[in-house]
């Protein structure tokens, strides 16, 4: 008997226009489809009513391309971007891209918890090192070595995961009558310290009805292969032949 295999579909929102960066010039193409709000929204509602299971954000925090005759690569925030999409569709879910080099762990948590509750449980979180030197030097960074990078975003993952689940299922009681809008002895403290990031913990947000948003990961390599199997429920990857992509399977 052969095992059913379900085809899982995305939709990849690039920067108002699609993947092919002159596509703003197109007759009936909106020219501020960069800024305009709207146009993600109505793509992700034609996405969702033709069973798309997640729209996609990829997201390096930099210019990376000649804005001369092509438009950006990503849209203005993502985060920002899906926040919009989540308030007019209902199924699809939300997936973005996040580097775990340039972000605190606790504002990683806090930002996708935050929509995950408010999508009502259909966020998740690409979790990228990135190693983009325009990146870096917007920090005020040089790009590190590909194993301290590794090793800040293991550290990073479990913080944020810990802080999701730092409130218990049940802790939000909202009892009226009692008086007790959550039961503090199920929110706790997180007290995770490593050699890069740290954090205290917990998060003021309640579990969604997911629970926690999902983790995703892109990169590629062994480093990557071994942070996608620790983590991650989803894998981003580019393979070139049928025997690479298997490899990945």
């Amino acid at each position: 008997m052969n095992k059913r295999r379900e085809m899982q579909l995305a939709l990849q929102m690039v920067s108002g226009y699609g993947a092919e960066f002159s596509a703003w010039r197109m007759p009936g193409t909106d020219p501020e489809a960069y800024t305009n709000t709207d146009s993600y929204v109505e793509r992700a509602k034609l996405a969702e009513k033709e069973k798309f299971q997640m729209i996609f954000i990829a997201d390096t925090p930099a210019l990376t391309v000649n804005l001369g005759p092509q438009t950006p690569m990503f849209p203005m925030d993502p985060m920002l971007a899906l926040m919009a999409v989540a308030r007019e569709t209902m199924h699809i879910g939300l997936v973005a891209t996040l580097s775990t080099t340039f972000n605190y762990p606790y504002n990683i948590a806090r930002q996708f918890k935050a929509l995950d509750v408010i999508s009502h449980g259909r966020v998740g979180w690409n979790a990228v090192t990135t190693s983009d030197p325009a990146a870096a030097a917007n920090f005020g960074a040089r790009v590190a070595s590909r194993q301290e990078r590794y090793d800040r975003a293991h550290e990073s993952i479990q913080i944020v995961q810990s802080l999701w689940g730092s409130w218990e299922s049940d802790a939000w009681t909202l009892d009226v009558e009692g008086g007790e809008f959550a039961d503090m002895n199920k929110i706790r403290p997180i007290n995770l310290q490593g050699q890069y990031y740290a954090s205290r913990g917990p998060l003021p947000i309640p579990p969604s009805e997911q629970g926690q948003p999902v983790i995703f990961q892109a990169g590629g390599g062994s480093e990557g292969l071994e942070l996608a199997g620790k983590y991650a429920s989803g894998v981003y990857a580019n393979p070139y032949d049928i025997e690479s992509a298997r490899s990945r399977d």
